[in-house]
């Protein structure tokens, strides 16, 4: 139906199918006022929100009840990361009845109206696609793309968004299939969720959207990119902004992806590329004069490689 440079087909027009949205939150009530008013905007007919409270210290749960009454809480009671978080939510939507679709989303975001609408009824038409992304731009920016589809490649192992920093008016509109989804905005079917079950919370920040997308892929579901759905994502639009922390995270659960879902027949060739990988990471960040973020982008890779703990 739809094919990997592109779709050229009419926007399907069907009922709106049932979405329930989950958004998992953890001390972000200055996010929360956006996001969820954006979603009690959105004109969805029947939309069932979810916030999952990973046990916030500020007045997340009370300003919820009081301004949003309609959307259902769950309460962690402690910080279960995002994986762990929406996994509370997608447990106890797994064994409903009605088969909604889920839509994974962060509280940093903002959904302009018609984008919930848009996004639902292209994954509900494809038979092959058992997860969805809409575009997604910079809310300082909304020109310019954060994300416009996920690239993996099957040998080199490099994982990408495709289009950042790129103005939208300049990318092709069209529905395609693309190797990730990004769990900013992540839209599951049903079938799919019974089918591979929960978020791996063996990554502890960062690579579980990309877990679950292989794992899709690998179970014969496609993954589509829909960009007239659009949502907006609270992230600075320039560069090196990473603190060392975060560079530790995201280095160490990029080796955990490649650990799992790369044989090791392919590894000497997988070497190769990911140390050219990590060293231009490391090389852009000392260039930039941040020596702490370089070297802990190595050592998140030494410690995943070790397994060590922390």
């Amino acid at each position: 139906m739809y094919e990997r440079d592109g779709l050229r087909a009419r926007q399907p027009r069907a009922p709106l199918p049932p979405l329930v949205v989950v958004v998992v939150n953890w001390n972000g009530v200055q996010y929360l006022r956006d996001c969820l008013a954006s979603l009690r905007d959105s004109r969805y007919r029947g939309l069932r929100v979810i916030l999952v409270d990973n046990g916030s210290t500020d007045d997340s749960v009370a300003w919820t009840r009081q301004h949003h009454p309609g959307v259902e809480i769950i309460e962690a009671g402690a910080n279960l990361r995002w994986a762990g978080g929406n996994n509370l939510a997608m447990a106890q939507l797994r064994d409903e009845d009605g088969e909604p679709l889920v839509l994974l989303l962060n509280n940093d975001t903002v959904v302009p109206e018609g984008s919930l609408q848009t996004l639902a009824l292209a994954l509900a038409a494809d038979p092959q696609a058992w997860l969805a992304t809409p575009r997604i731009c910079y809310a300082d920016d909304p020109a310019r793309v954060w994300y416009d589809g996920g690239v993996v490649g099957s040998r080199s192992g490099w994982c990408r968004h495709a289009g950042i920093r790129k103005l939208a008016g300049r990318l092709d509109p069209q529905p395609r299939y693309v190797d990730y989804g990004t769990g900013c905005a992540l839209l599951v079917k049903h079938a799919a969720l019974r089918q591979l079950g929960l978020l791996d919370e063996t990554f502890h920040f960062y690579g579980e959207d990309s877990d679950y997308s292989l794992r899709s892929r690998a179970a014969g579901g496609l993954i589509l990119h829909v960009p007239r759905a659009l949502v907006l994502h609270k992230v600075s639009a320039s560069l090196g902004q990473e603190s060392p922390y975060r560079a530790w995270l995201r280095s160490r659960s990029h080796v955990h992806l490649l650990r799992k879902h790369w044989p090791r027949r392919s590894w000497p060739l997988l070497a190769l590329a990911q140390a050219g990988y990590f060293g231009g990471h490391m090389a852009w960040n000392l260039w930039h004069g941040r020596p702490a973020t370089a070297l802990a982008i190595w050592q998140g890779a030494i410690d995943e490689l070790a397994r060590r703990k922390g």
